[in-house]
Formats: C-alpha cells, structure tokens, sequence
C-alpha cells in the first residue's frame, strides 16, 4: 500500500468517526465546539465531553445505532463505577441495554451505606490510638 492509500484510509476513516459522532451530539443535544474533544486528538478512540463524560468509538456507534439516550448512557457508567468498586461484574453497554443480570439499587445502597459505616468505625478506631 502507498502512503497516499493509507492516507486515505485513515481520513475516510476519521471522517467516519467524526460523522457518527455528530449523529451521537444531535442525539444528545451536545456542544461538541465548546466543550468535547478526541483524548490526544486520537479520533476514533475516546471523546470527552465536558469533565464527566468518556466514551469510546464502539460505544458512540452503539448507541447512535441503537438510539440509547444519554441518561440510559450515564446510568450504565454510574452503575459500571460502582461494579467495579464493589468488585461486582462490570457489563458492557450492549449487555446493559439488554438487560444483563445487575445489583440492584436497594442492594447497591445497602452495601455502600455498610462500607460508609465500616469506614466511620475505622476511622474513629484509629483517632483512639
């Protein structure tokens, strides 16, 4: 392959990305010339948008095609955070938006609430001592 074939991959390829992405902040009603950019200008790995908001090229294609709303988007990354900080199984989206098995909110409460506590108990353990 040339350096002008290749080239031209990677633009028709970044043009791509770029096209989806904009389908995804329509969607989402975003601002992506104020507040969004490529993570080290990598188009077509991670986009953030503003300073809580990452999500990956497979992910933007996922949900512009499978018109996943931006709240059902941010309650997968929350439930994700907390799967992995629980030690629980973290779902990819698609699995999420199917309807994988999860913790449910009550749980997710209960275990949180039980660690604030346990953690309380430690620290006033340690201010005896």
């Amino acid at each position: 392959m040339t350096k002008a074939h290749l080239r031209l991959l990677r633009e028709n390829y970044e043009n791509a990305c770029n096209a989806y992405l904009l389908a995804l902040a329509n969607m989402w009603e975003w601002d992506c010339k104020s507040y969004g950019f490529w993570i080290g200008d990598d188009v077509g790995g991670v986009y953030s948008y503003g300073d809580s908001t990452f999500i990956g090229m497979d992910d933007i294609i996922y949900c512009v095609e499978n018109n996943i709303s931006e709240s059902a988007y941010i309650e997968w990354q929350e439930y994700c955070l907390w799967a992995k900080d629980f030690d629980q199984t973290v779902p990819n989206l698609k699995s999420w938006c199917m309807g994988c098995p999860r913790v449910d909110v009550a749980t997710q409460e209960k275990l949180t609430a039980m660690r604030n506590e346990l953690n309380e108990l430690i620290k006033e353990t340690k201010a005896k001592f």
